[in-house]
């Protein structure tokens, strides 16, 4: 094991917008605009965490995003926050002065870790509203950004915001998956994205895969002094003296490729049996995308004979008879027969996460409660 460190106490100053002072300095600063009546602006999206990371305790308070259980508050050593921040600027090459654009909110790790490592590499961080469609500062060159996959998608929905984010050098994409649709749009853009893998519990991500610029579809690439296996599951272990748990063993369905890249197949509790074939629903997700343009997705519902069967679920109003007798035909060309779904359900909404992913959990229960007061 490694000894505890106060490494974290160097890094003391951050430069906001080109002005760059101590983090008490930007407390006060803050303090002194309430006091003058002009609201603290832009700088409440980060005061926060700067009070955090500037006090005497080896720990920040942050909150589980609650894709695999209830969300819920943990602390993170400060240290690891170093750690963490030090391999996505190694891996990304990012430099003292270079920009950062905070488009996220600080309540999740993803925003937590923006503000951290303009800190920690000593970026300029500039700071725009967390909106579904975030907007880059006018006249303002960025090097660095962050984005969830809702953002980036909305952005190649809008001529003028595409146009804007393609001179954006590096873009990371995390808090969901990456949708290959949304993929495809983005492969020709100039600039460098990567979706993320990892969770608050990583202290953010651990590996990182390019998007764009590559004619295959690349693995997720591990960053510095993270180590990888699968267990008898087929599921990730990751191994840091670096990360709160040592090893960490996640649900993550991988295909290792080699000691440092793996692909993601899917959730190990999201798995189906179905008369003793399992099946994983992101797999057939990807096989079904084309032939839906609403959110769904495969579950595994209680079956006397099967144990589960393999169940449709969509987002809103029920197709026509016509088109859902289409999409069955679809399907069937598409997967597996074991993979058929055996019944399409509708929802009119499915239940999320506090930061947007689907809650397959909450939402297979919310369909259960349908069926059973049919």
């Amino acid at each position: 094991m490694i000894e505890e460190s106060a490494e974290w106490k160097k890094f003391k100053t951050l430069s906001i917008d080109g002005k760059k002072r101590s983090l008490h300095e930007w407390r006060a600063h803050a303090q002194q605009q309430l006091q003058e009546g002009y609201g603290m602006g832009e700088l409440e999206e980060i005061l926060e965490f700067v009070v955090d990371w500037s006090n005497t305790k080896d720990w920040i308070p942050a909150r589980t995003s609650g894709s695999t259980g209830r969300p819920k508050n943990i602390k993170i050593k400060k240290e690891h926050i170093l750690a963490s921040a030090q391999r996505t600027l190694n891996f990304l090459d990012l430099k003292p002065n270079n920009s950062a654009l905070l488009c996220m909110p600080n309540r999740f790790i993803g925003g937590k870790m923006m503000i951290a490592r303009s800190i920690i590499g000593a970026l300029d961080l500039h700071i725009a509203e967390s909106t579904s469609l975030p907007e880059i500062p006018e006249g303002k060159s960025i090097d660095f950004a962050a984005l969830v996959p809702m953002q980036l998608f909305n952005i190649t929905e809008n001529e003028e915001a595409t146009s804007k984010w393609k001179n954006v050098k590096k873009i990371i994409v995390g808090g969901g998956q990456v949708d290959p649709r949304l993929e495809e749009r983005t492969k020709n853009w100039p600039n460098e994205i990567y979706e993320s893998f990892g969770m608050t519990e990583t202290i953010s991500h651990v590996a990182l895969r390019r998007v764009n610029g590559t004619e295959t579809r690349e693995p997720f690439r591990v960053l510095e002094g993270i180590e990888i296996e699968s267990d008898e599951r087929g599921c990730l272990v990751l191994k840091s003296e670096l990360l709160p748990n040592n090893p960490l063993v996640t649900n993550d369905i991988v295909k290792i490729e080699d000691e440092k890249s793996f692909f993601w197949v899917g959730r190990a509790d999201n798995m189906i049996n179905s008369g003793g074939v399992k099946i994983i629903p992101e797999v057939i997700e990807k096989l079904a995308k084309p032939m839906l343009n609403t959110k769904f997705f495969f579950a595994g519902l209680p079956d006397e004979k099967l144990g589960e069967r393999v169940v449709l679920v969509i987002e809103g109003q029920p197709l026509s008879t016509n088109d859902q007798a289409e999409l069955e035909e679809d399907l069937r060309v598409a997967l597996h027969k074991y993979e058929m779904p055996k019944d399409i359900h509708y929802l009119d909404a499915f239940e999320e996460t506090e930061n947007g992913k689907l809650n397959r959990k909450n939402t297979i229960k919310e369909l259960k409660k349908k069926l059973a007061s049919v």
